[in-house]
């Protein structure tokens, strides 16, 4: 199954960025008096996410650890078309980026503001407007840039003019693509997760493909696939070769501290 994702493109734009074909059928806007659902949105992504999706979030600098947070609010309406979801409407976001944030965590809004002035974190944001055509918003944008507890102060008070502004002006209101499931990854059956966490704990205890399919102990087709596509990504398609140490440290690292509850990759003999 496959779920909703933001995005700052046309469904033109988003059918050719998921590579579809040009004949794949076109799903038609509703119309402003259609837009029966409202939400409060809140995303986290990274950047090369974000931009991806269309968000600006400025230049992708390698090895450079940045989020984006994007919060906001909307008024849409669903449209299915073919295999795929797209959301329709007008929503007011605040995209912020941030790095250097130190610690870990959930991040919000007032959270970013204070690391930015307590501990050294920085931060940028601006507002976006999706599918209102109105030519009144000028005077109501916040004209700050950097993001801290004062900008924090003044982006509440120009979200709730804004809302008020947009959400009720229907006649200025011309829904664009706001989310679809398009650009959506599907979520992976349970055989596929479990063949997954199995495949990298096999690697980061050294064992060979085929070693770890003798251990595997369950006849599961979707299991026993996923584990063998794992390994043909990472160590390659000869099912006797051994991890290299570099291979089972990222395997390691990828389990985030995650134990199964056995071992079944000892050597025969191995106590």
């Amino acid at each position: 199954m496959s779920k909703m994702t933001p995005v700052n493109l046309s469904v033109g734009d988003v059918h050719a960025a998921a590579g579809l074909a040009s004949d794949v059928e076109m799903p038609v806007a509703p119309e402003a008096a259609e837009l029966d659902n409202w939400a409060q949105e809140a995303y986290s992504l990274d950047v090369s996410a974000a931009a991806s999706l269309g968000f600006p979030v400025g230049s992708i600098t390698a090895g450079a650890q940045r989020d984006a947070l994007m919060f906001g609010s909307s008024r849409w309406k669903d449209v299915v078309s073919g295999e795929h979801s797209y959301r329709f409407g007008v929503a007011l976001r605040a995209l912020v980026v941030v790095s250097d944030i130190k610690g870990s965590g959930a991040l919000t809004l007032p959270i970013v503001a204070a690391k930015v002035e307590l501990e050294g974190a920085r931060a940028s944001a601006q507002l976006l407007v999706r599918g209102y055509k109105g030519s009144d918003l000028g005077g109501l944008l916040p004209t700050w840039q950097s993001f801290g507890v004062d900008s924090y102060a003044q982006y509440m008070s120009a979200v709730s003019d804004l809302q008020k502004t947009i959400m009720g002006d229907t006649g200025n209101i011309q829904p664009e693509l706001l989310a679809t499931t398009v650009l959506s990854p599907n979520v992976p059956t349970s055989g596929e997760a479990i063949g997954s966490v199995y495949g990298l704990h096999a690697i980061a205890e050294g064992a060979t493909l085929a070693h770890a399919i003798d251990k595997l102990e369950i006849d599961d087709h979707d299991i026993a696939d996923a584990v063998k596509a794992l390994y043909q990504n990472r160590v390659g398609e000869d099912d006797r070769a051994v991890p290299t140490q570099q291979q089972r440290q990222d395997a390691l690292d990828e389990l985030h501290g995650f134990h199964l509850s056995r071992s079944w990759f000892k050597s025969p003999g191995v106590r």
